[in-house]
């Protein structure tokens, strides 16, 4: 089983260079700040890794602490803990919140169509 912190962590402005490169992937963004109030984010802890070992071969699967990524703003992220996914730079799709396998499976599905 993968951890969250075997999975790539991105900072300041490389989530703007991911949309500029127009690259296709998966954003987990989570909240240390928050951790221990919104269970959730202990949820999806757990859950995303496990989309990334079952799904990572085909797409990118990344995180990173709402904190630390100012870009989030533009795209109307406010809270964590959030799912997004991006087909060519564009974000498609979000999921907040914890989702149930099947909702997560369909996020993927659209992106990889």
């Amino acid at each position: 089983m993968e951890r969250l912190e075997e999975l790539e962590k991105i900072g300041r402005g490389q989530l703007k260079e991911l949309i500029e490169r127009r690259e296709t992937f998966v954003l987990y963004v989570r909240s240390e700040k928050d951790f221990s109030k919104i269970k959730e984010i202990f949820d999806v802890d757990v859950v995303f890794p496990e989309l990334a070992r079952t799904f990572g071969e085909r797409v990118p699967f990344l995180w990173c602490d709402i904190d630390e990524v100012e870009e989030l703003s533009e795209l109307k992220v406010y809270f964590a803990p959030v799912v997004l996914f991006f087909k060519g730079g564009e974000l498609v799709s979000r999921l907040e919140g914890i989702k149930s396998w099947a909702e997560y499976n369909r996020g993927l599905e659209e992106l990889l169509c």
